[in-house]
């Protein structure tokens, strides 16, 4: 049980590390944006500069925006997201469960409405990788790319003439895999690009969606700018330490627009086929700004970005500060407290109906008989 009065006295004693005042770094950013703003020559000193920064590389004068139209013709827009129960040793069963839920909903299009559905997936010890939550992860992503792409085709194929986009919750660009052996790098990667270049193939939009981004590409802008390029030999680096992406786009994003579109060039970007490689805009909804991340091929089209942005903004509308979208595919896909009690009963179940009972360690017979 949670002491609430030894709590209060622990967040206390960290408060100024959690609560830090950002106006004296805000000023400073706010100065070097107009700086490098007003700098017609600042992406070819970019471009010159020898850093092990992450920049961007853009086409468009830096602070340019474009407003957020409604979008007022009848769409169709689906999201996917991965829920999961990691393996258990205490539960004696090498397998874990990814659960994915998948959402479809059309707007002003006759004779259809929202549509829910869930997958399960069970999968047990895979001896090529150690079953990690690394591993679970990996695979969830895996299903997420795979199923999201298996239900856009079948949408799109009843309705070929209806706009459509398929929605991500979180980024298109693959991270989690840089620090991963190479053997795993290189099987998942696979396998993500392939789905990614079905995508392309079929010319199907889609688009990754980050709330409350902790990005800081635009930030080491200003980083250059104030070392001079010369970031390994300046005291001064850690001055915008606390800011992030979103915190520089408010000096010029207004309700309902967005930035223009600019291209990630993380390591990791460089296995990408050219026409799936990651680009990303900030957008002002509101509530919050947010980062939407999209391929080279939709990036390239501005008709095709400013589709994607309004249907975006619309479903933020109808979802009250997040796209309802995802919020839906992520209620669909949760698997909560009973469900993976459920998963467990059964998997003993099914192994003494096979003469295979399942052995629980001592800790979780305990929780399940608790005594004072």
């Amino acid at each position: 049980m949670l002491d609430r009065t030894k709590l209060f006295q622990a967040i206390n004693q960290v408060s100024e590390k959690l609560f830090v005042d950002l106006s004296d770094e805000l000023s400073l950013a706010k100065m070097l944006w107009q700086q490098i703003v007003a700098d017609q020559y600042f992406d070819q000193k970019i471009k010159a500069a020898s850093t092990q920064l992450l920049v961007p590389a853009w086409q468009e004068t830096l602070d340019k925006i474009y407003s957020l139209q409604p979008f007022e013709k009848p769409y169709t827009v689906a999201s996917v997201d991965g829920s999961q129960i990691y393996p258990d040793r205490h539960q004696g069963t090498a397998c874990f469960l990814v659960n994915i839920g998948m959402v479809d909903l059309s707007y002003g299009v006759s004779g259809k409405g929202a549509q829910l559905s869930t997958q399960p997936f069970v999968y047990p010890d895979e001896h090529d990788f150690d079953l990690t939550t690394d591993l679970v992860n990996c695979r969830r992503q895996e299903l997420e790319l795979d199923l999201g792409l298996e239900l856009s085709k079948k949408i799109i194929a009843q309705q070929p003439t209806i706009p459509f986009v398929l929605l991500f919750d979180g980024s298109l660009i693959f991270w989690h895999l840089q620090a991963k052996e190479v053997e795993v790098k290189d099987y998942f990667l696979c396998r993500y690009l392939q789905s990614l270049d079905q995508f392309y193939q079929e010319n199907i939009l889609y688009a990754g969606y980050i709330s409350l981004p902790k990005s800081k590409e635009l930030v080491n802008l200003l980083r250059l700018q104030l070392c001079n390029f010369n970031v390994s030999q300046c005291e001064d680096y850690n001055k915008l330490d606390h800011l992030v992406d979103a915190s520089i786009a408010r000096f010029f994003l207004k309700p309902f627009s967005r930035s223009i579109v600019f291209e990630n060039q993380s390591p990791v970007t460089a296995y990408y086929p050219k026409h799936s490689r990651p680009h990303f805009f900030y957008a002002d909804f509101g509530n919050e700004i947010a980062r939407i991340e999209i391929p080279a091929w939709i990036a390239y089209d501005q008709h095709l970005v400013d589709n994607v942005a309004a249907i975006i903004a619309n479903q933020v509308q109808k979802g009250y500060g997040y796209p309802i979208a995802i919020a839906e595919a992520h209620e669909q896909a949760v698997v909560k407290g009973p469900d993976r009690e459920f998963f467990y009963h059964l998997m003993h179940k099914m192994s003494m109906q096979q003469n295979k009972k399942i052995a629980m360690s001592q800790k979780v017979q305990k929780k399940i008989r608790i005594g004072v």
